[in-house]
């Protein structure tokens, strides 16, 4: 992202705390987006693997349960 300083022609204002406080405020709110996302991402992760996990068990279950048919015709 392009900064003042790196447009030719515009000269970057002096920070000032006014300035400084709107930049900490908003950099606030960036961060709590940023854990709500994380946190959905985490949520979204974890019910993931606990299906990935269910559907596991299933095919190990049908496995061990149903008989190969192919070693029936031997």
């Amino acid at each position: 992202m392009a900064s003042a300083a790196d447009i030719p022609g515009l000269t970057p204002a002096e920070p000032d705390l006014p300035r400084l406080e709107t930049i900490i405020t908003l950099c606030e709110q960036r961060v709590e987006r940023a854990a709500v996302r994380l946190q959905r991402a985490t949520a979204e992760h974890d019910d993931a693997a606990t299906a990935l996990e269910s559907a596991r068990a299933a095919r190990d279950h049908w496995i061990a349960n149903n008989d190969d048919p192919q070693l029936m015709m031997l």
